[in-house]
């Protein structure tokens, strides 16, 4: 029974993980591509512009990691046509909002770039990779809410193949465009535009065409009363997501003050490298959080409780050897965006040894909002998202940064995540329904 538990468990965190790293590096291959063709200014545009794509997943998860949740629990209790209606309600919901944001977004990029903070330096490039990864945006957004809701269909693996073609189809595109052609950080966007399309196609095909998928789009008076659970669920996981977005953004203007154009250049490196361990934790959580929902429906609590200790278990043996890699191999990944023997190349090794403290911490966070969310406990998870998001990480910045000066940045984050640490551990000891 256990070994059966442990490969369910695995079968769907594995795939979830791989995905969500596949995802963030979509970003990744952008930053090391422009800083090889334009340069660090460039590059530092990329970090200004990366909370409006952090916003516009947040709109995905909002309605994916709810509806994912509604389903699985009607799946374990054998509700299948409640199952199949929420699926197609919420389906032409996210892609009303996903066209409305991306028209919106489109016609005033240069407002979002001016209210992200661009300095004159980086204003440009930003405003450019803004406008045109503007337009894609929709296919962003449905690709994102069709990821999630994939593998709680039960094919996680699946989930791997589309996120592989779409970061396939970004790793040809993004030399061609910049390099080939020219195009400066625009082809970049472009690339990154192109690859979200293709993965959408290949979700949409799954969902649309596919006789294996559990889910299906049927003709109903669709429950848009589930809306205000659907909603609830999913706002923390939202919060969690745009999160990093609001945080870039306000520690831009900080660093800006105290750094100038060096410092985003740091700090740009630095999220890179966060966005990627966060993406190890958050897929964790989005592994696990199909299979509580399941066995919640199921009553099955046991269950609940062991896939629970099995997420425990894998963050916190993913943080201890992603903060040891970071530690060995700062001066490899700061090599990767900054020429070396640079003066900026070496205060950004000493930045990422001291950042790299929250990897420790932050998977035991995401996870227990994600658990919350699981066992329909959302206000719980709400306020862990946004005291880990927004609250503590302010606060932390403020606090930091007036005793420590610009050292003070580069630790910040450690000091909010132990903070809502203490949050988790109270929520976890109170919680009954387990």
């Amino acid at each position: 029974m256990v070994i059966f538990m442990l490969k369910q468990y695995l079968k769907f965190v594995i795939p979830s993980i791989c995905s969500m790293v596949i995802f963030n590096l979509y970003t990744l291959v952008d930053g090391i591509f422009v800083a090889h063709y334009e340069g660090d200014t460039a590059l530092a545009s990329i970090n200004v512009a990366s909370p409006y794509v952090t916003t516009i997943f947040s709109i995905g998860v909002l309605f994916a990691i709810g509806s994912s949740t509604v389903m699985s629990i009607y799946r374990g209790a054998n509700e299948e046509r409640k199952m199949h209606e929420v699926f197609t309600m919420n389906t032409i919901s996210i892609s009303c909002v996903a066209f409305c944001i991306a028209i919106l977004s489109f016609l005033n990029s240069h407002h979002i770039t001016e209210f992200l903070g661009a300095n004159e330096d980086v204003f440009d490039y930003a405003d450019t990779y803004i406008k045109v990864l503007s337009s894609f945006s929709f296919f962003y957004i449905v690709s994102y809410c069709f990821e999630v809701l994939l593998k709680a269909d039960g094919f996680p693996q699946k989930s791997i193949i589309g996120i592989c073609l779409g970061a396939g189809t970004n790793l040809i595109l993004d030399p061609l465009f910049m390099g080939t052609f020219n195009m400066g950080i625009g082809g970049a966007a472009l690339a990154t535009g192109l690859s979200q399309l293709v993965t959408f196609c290949f979700f949409f095909y799954h969902f649309a065409f596919s006789h294996k998928s559990h889910f299906h789009f049927v003709k109903a008076n669709y429950p848009w009363h589930e809306y205000s659970r659907i909603l609830s669920l999913g706002l923390p996981d939202c919060i969690s997501e745009i999160s990093p977005g609001i945080m870039i953004t306000v520690f831009n203007y900080r660093i800006n003050q105290l750094l100038g154009t060096d410092g985003l250049v740091t700090f740009t490196v630095l999220m890179y490298i966060y966005n990627l361990v966060l993406m190890v934790m958050v897929g964790t959580s989005q592994g696990t959080q199909p299979l509580v929902s399941y066995y919640y429906g199921k009553k099955d609590k046991k269950s609940v409780s062991t896939f629970h200790k099995y997420a425990r278990v894998l963050v916190s043996c993913a943080g201890v050897l992603l903060f040891l890699v970071v530690e060995v191999f700062a001066p490899n990944i700061t090599a990767s965006f900054i020429p070396k023997d640079t003066a900026n190349y070496f205060s950004t090794i000493a930045a990422l040894r001291q950042f790299s403290f929250v990897f420790l911490i932050m998977g035991h966070v995401v996870i227990t909002s994600g658990y919350m969310v699981a066992l329909e406990e959302p206000r719980k998870a709400f306020v862990l998202s946004i005291s880990r998001g927004i609250l503590f990480a302010l606060l932390a910045l403020f606090i930091c940064t007036t005793l420590f000066k610009e050292n003070g940045i580069w630790i910040s984050c450690t000091i909010s995540e132990i903070f809502c640490l203490a949050i988790a551990l109270y929520d976890l000891k109170t919680q009954k329904k387990i």
